[in-house]
């Protein structure tokens, strides 16, 4: 019985663990996005790093692409996109998100 509560809440702890570094991916990811869409500039450019160790995120990678795309004939808008890339245990997490803009 115990070596069954014992399972149980060391997973409870792994998918607490999970869920915390999503939603820690997805409110950044949305803030960084917002700051775009309100910029009146963003360059076409990809860019990509890691966070300071200080950073809540720190040992998550990200990538930030920001392309001109053209979704029907004759029209051109900016997409910028966010990738945030982690490691818990052997599996590696992905969150990406992106918005449209219009170009400058």
């Amino acid at each position: 019985m115990l070596i069954a509560i014992y399972q149980s809440f060391s997973t409870s702890l792994f998918i607490l663990a999970s869920v915390d570094n999503l939603w820690k991916s997805m409110t950044y990811t949305h803030n960084e996005l917002t700051q775009w869409e309100r910029s009146l500039n963003a360059p076409v450019a990809v860019n990509q790093g890691t966070f300071d160790d200080k950073h809540e995120l720190a040992g998550f990678r990200w990538k930030r692409e920001i392309l001109d795309v053209s979704p029907l004939p004759g029209v051109i808008v900016r997409k910028v996109g966010y990738t945030l890339n982690w490691d818990e245990g052997k599996n590696e997490y992905t969150y990406n998100a992106e918005i449209y803009i219009k170009p400058d």
